[in-house]
């Protein structure tokens, strides 16, 4: 059988994670996982302890990818039917977001799954919401 050879990249070919994204002459456009992904899920809140913490206690592994804002540390996962994911952009971001795939309907009650899950309080709340339904901040304690 003969060997198939692909032909290397065209010499005015950008990397296809350049930006401004697809604004060069490659045919391709590159996406990191966590794009692909966070599609299928909202932003239901925020939470105080941090990703790594978080994922030690469940035993998850966080993967790096990236998106439009620079890197995010990202881990997807399943508790009880419910399908979750915790992300941290890399850039400074305080709080821990937490995700929610868009097919379960009641956000509070998987939120009370992940916390019971996490065996952390209401306490580690910073807000619940997301840019679809708004954000509501928790009581920071601090004067307003």
């Amino acid at each position: 059988m003969t060997e198939i050879v692909v032909p290397g990249p065209e010499p005015d070919w950008q990397p296809a994670i350049s930006l401004p994204y697809g604004s060069g002459r490659n045919p391709a456009l590159q996406c990191g996982l966590w794009v692909a992904a966070a599609g299928s899920f909202r932003m239901i809140a925020g939470l105080r302890p941090p990703l790594q913490a978080l994922a030690a206690r469940l035993r998850l592994s966080v993967e790096r990818s990236w998106e439009d804002l620079g890197e995010v540390d990202a881990a997807v996962f399943t508790i009880d039917r419910r399908h979750f994911a915790l992300s941290l952009m890399t850039y400074g971001q305080s709080e821990t977001w937490v995700w929610l795939h868009r097919s379960h309907e009641d956000a509070d009650g998987a939120l009370d799954v992940l916390l019971r899950a996490l065996g952390l309080g209401q306490d580690a709340v910073v807000f619940t919401g997301g840019p679809d339904d708004g954000f509501h901040y928790r009581d920071t304690g601090l004067p307003g």
